[in-house]
């Protein structure tokens, strides 16, 4: 299988970082759909990553649907998610936190590229507002009693470290580890993590 889209997407990075920790081989395209929208849109007519194309051509789009096909792969054993109940929501929950958090920075982080004068701080101030609820709510699920943590890389933990990691980024001055230093906790032990590591982006 081949997955499409550049470690710099965070939601192309977490299907990645899903992959390795599951062993599942898989060739990387590193396709930037706003460097070439055109291929980009000729692969998924939306024009977004990630893109998980199946051995037989079968093209999948959408994050959180690759995932279920993902778990669907592996078996209940090595599901990302738990299969039902309340265990299910709280992992889903958590994941969709940490997803929002990252529109809200790449939201943020567009706004302020906007001519002198044109931002709206008011805009500016929700978005940051926003964010650091985001990463309180997904500290308040990092230790060793909760979904967000050291030996369960289920798709909350995964979605919460690529957040904590995509956000400073795009965010520069906000750091993570002030709103959510339990999570930091969880992201500094698994920095080397092959399904961290193996993913980052290099620039």
């Amino acid at each position: 299988m081949k997955l499409i889209g550049t470690y710099v997407s965070p939601y192309a990075r977490r299907v990645a970082a899903a992959l390795v920790s599951r062993a599942i081989a898989y060739e990387h395209d590193d396709l930037n759909g706003y460097a070439n929208a055109a291929r980009a849109r000729e692969l998924n007519p939306v024009g977004k990553v990630p893109i998980l194309e199946l051995d037989d051509g079968e093209r999948l789009f959408d994050s959180a649907a690759i995932i279920d096909y993902l778990d669907e792969l592996v078996g209940p054993e090595h599901a990302l998610m738990p299969r039902s109940g309340s265990a299910r929501r709280h992992v889903l929950r958590l994941s969709a936190v940490a997803n929002t958090i990252c529109e809200l920075v790449t939201v943020r982080y567009l706004e302020q590229q906007r001519p002198a004068g044109c931002s709206q701080p008011q805009l500016l101030e929700r978005c940051r507002l926003q964010i650091v609820g985001g990463f309180k709510a997904l500290d308040a699920a990092s230790g060793c009693s909760d979904a967000i943590r050291l030996d369960s890389l289920n798709i909350a933990t995964i979605s919460a470290i690529v957040a904590f990691e995509y956000t400073p980024r795009w965010y520069p001055g906000f750091d993570p580890a002030e709103a959510a230093p339990s999570l930091a906790k969880v992201v500094s032990a698994l920095h080397d993590d092959a399904a961290f590591a193996r993913t980052r982006p290099l620039a």
